[in-house]
């Protein structure tokens, strides 16, 4: 017990103690002022960007030092005497705006109150954000784990993923505008999940091109002051957090004076950027931003702040849209490059679908959208499938691709590196609704071998019935008697396997994780699917099939006392025979097989 103290207590001095050094490393005191030296009454400024890419200089008075404001944190409180910042209030945008006194930099703007009368701030001293070091090679940071079945209803598999950002990461002081080009119809279903990042969508602000940049030379370095963005989805569809820059010693850049996400080592694009203006708010202001071309990477996050590498790349995922409607003359394609991050990819590729879909307007009530997925991934197989969606806009889409995408990336095993990802839509409109009204066999009674035909009749929205042969071969060896045949929808089908072959949807590696998605996503909902169930077939272990074994030995592996107890699963054949309609519903029938 003594040694357990003893160790812990070594390590968190040891901690002090390098944090202490790395700060020291940094602390210039001709340059830093401490908040020891700090008191009540003196006079400030900060530097700060309110419009275009000047920094400008504003006012401030120092009006209280506060003690433990975060447990052993101390934050400096001021106010803004300049009339522009008595106007437009607390900023979000201004964080990381650095602080100076006597002429010496004492820290950043840090947090400030919506509805507040006065301009206050808290500010961060400057010794904290120093103190953040150059983080090791990123680790997991999922917040999330991702479960094969979440394929099944991808729609709960997102609410769910949402829902534990969500818990995780809502722990913010201040939040950063997300300067967004896409129609807030695409933000606003996913507005909690992005303040939970600490980020407030702003939508309507584009990314600055490379040559727009460069007709602007500020855009295309990060100062104290200036705008420190985060373009987490660059290129055609813009999403970045906007922030301000607090110091840049040599390649090293410090901004915010508290956390983005606050989980240490990450890997995320900085830059610079534009200021459009600055909205005024009765209840937050907020800078209306354009990020620029990226810079170099946040590499490190932490409570007190965040800091990057100027110059240093950051990895990002290429990702191309098609979009083809029926309402515009020409397809259109977006290609944009994604932030790689456990939490923020998967949110991110689905904010960028529903923003290309929704850029031309809304749907009509009636339409269909089929489309096309391929995922490259490193060191696998890519992962390639199609579906359609009928009456759901690009909900269903949008999420069935961000759960792959998150099940790749924030799975049980190992995060699967994604290469590109290339997704294609077409829009048709017409509703493909249909529920399955009856079947008629060509006969009930058949022998071993022989062909049956099913005529499954379809009822769609305000049309006639339709009938849609279904055809399945009686197996050759088929003992006789009697025998369950089901025609079932997509939906039914998925169930009907995760009852009868629960091992289709285990895994215990990433190979099998694999195949098991491969198997789920091959087959589309435009599908009907018949079924002749035949009985037990053996037992399963985890994801293994073992369908000849004998029956002792199937029960003893079976038995609860096991470690791993085996499951009975069902044998069945089937055919799949595919619809221009979307069914809905299931219909069981007996048939007889004679000798």
């Amino acid at each position: 017990m003594q040694n357990t103290f003893c160790r812990a207590l070594c390590a968190e001095i040891f901690m002090v103690c390098m944090l202490a050094a790395v700060a020291a490393a940094n602390w210039d005191p001709g340059r830093h002022i401490s908040v020891e030296e700090i008191e009540p009454g003196m006079e400030a400024w900060c530097l700060t960007v309110l419009e275009g890419t000047a920094v400008q200089k504003f006012p401030l008075k120092v009006l209280s030092i506060v003690r433990n404001a975060d447990p052993g944190r101390d934050f400096i409180l001021v106010m803004g005497t300049d009339e522009v910042f008595k106007h437009v209030g607390s900023v979000q945008g201004c964080s990381g705006s650095p602080v100076y006194i006597e002429g010496r930099l004492a820290g950043a703007l840090a947090a400030g109150w919506g509805q507040a009368v006065d301009p206050l701030y808290l500010v961060r001293p400057i010794k904290d954000m120093l103190e953040i070091e150059e983080a090791a090679e990123p680790a997991g940071s999922a917040v999330f784990t991702a479960e094969i079945t979440d394929l099944l209803d991808p729609d709960s598999a997102q609410k769910r993923y949402l829902e534990a950002m969500k818990k995780t990461l809502s722990n913010r002081r201040s939040l950063l505008p997300l300067a967004a080009s896409v129609p807030d119809s695409a933000l606003e279903p996913l507005r909690p999940a992005f303040q939970a990042l600490g980020i407030q969508p702003v939508p309507g602000a584009s990314a600055e091109t490379s040559a727009q940049a460069q007709s602007d030379p500020e855009q295309l370095r990060i100062v104290p002051g200036g705008v420190l963005a985060v373009p987490l989805c660059s290129g055609d569809i813009s999403l970045s957090a906007v922030g301000t820059a607090t110091e840049v010693i040599d390649d090293t850049v410090f901004g915010f004076g508290h956390n983005l996400l606050g989980y240490g080592a990450i890997e995320l694009p900085l830059s610079a950027g534009r200021v459009h203006t600055t909205v005024a708010s009765r209840a937050i202001s907020f800078k209306f931003a354009s990020p620029g071309p990226i810079l170099g990477t946040l590499t490190t996050d932490r409570a007190t702040g965040v800091r990057g590498r100027i110059g240093k790349m950051p990895p990002l995922v290429p990702m191309t849209i098609h979009l083809r409607r029926q309402d515009i003359s020409e397809p259109r394609e977006f290609h944009c490059q994604l932030a790689v991050n456990q939490s923020l990819t998967p949110l991110l590729v689905r904010v960028a679908l529903l923003g290309a879909a929704d850029v031309y307007g809304g749907f009509p009530p009636e339409h269909s959208i089929e489309y096309d997925m391929n995922l490259r991934l490193v060191g696998q197989d890519p992962i390639c499938f199609s579906n359609v969606s009928t009456d759901a806009e690009i909900i269903e889409a949008s999420s069935e691709a961000a759960t792959v995408v998150s099940l790749l990336m924030n799975n049980s095993y190992q995060p699967v590196e994604i290469e590109q990802i290339e997704i294609s839509f077409r829009m048709q409109p017409r509703t493909r609704q249909a529920e399955i009204w009856s079947v008629d066999l060509s006969d009930t009674t058949l022998k071993p071998g022989r062909w049956l035909t099913a005529d499954v009749v379809l009822q769609s929205h305000r049309t006639e019935k339709i009938v849609q042969p279904v055809r399945l071969q009686i197996p050759p060896d088929l003992e006789p008697g009697q025998y369950v045949l089901q025609i079932l929808s997509y939906s039914e089908y998925m169930a009907f396997q995760r009852k009868a072959a629960p091992y289709r949807f285990v895994a215990e590696d990433l190979p099998s994780m694999l195949e098991a998605v491969r198997r789920i996503l091959k087959t589309p909902r435009n599908r009907l699917v018949a079924v002749l169930q035949l009985g037990p077939g053996g037992i399963a272990i985890r994801h293994r099939q073992l369908p000849d074994l004998p029956a002792s030995r199937a029960i003893l592996l079976q038995d609860d006392r096991r470690f791993t107890p085996a499951v009975a699963i069902q044998r069945w054949v089937q055919t799949e025979t595919p619809t221009d309609l979307i069914p809905s519903g299931n219909i069981t029938v007996q048939i007889t097989v004679e000798p």
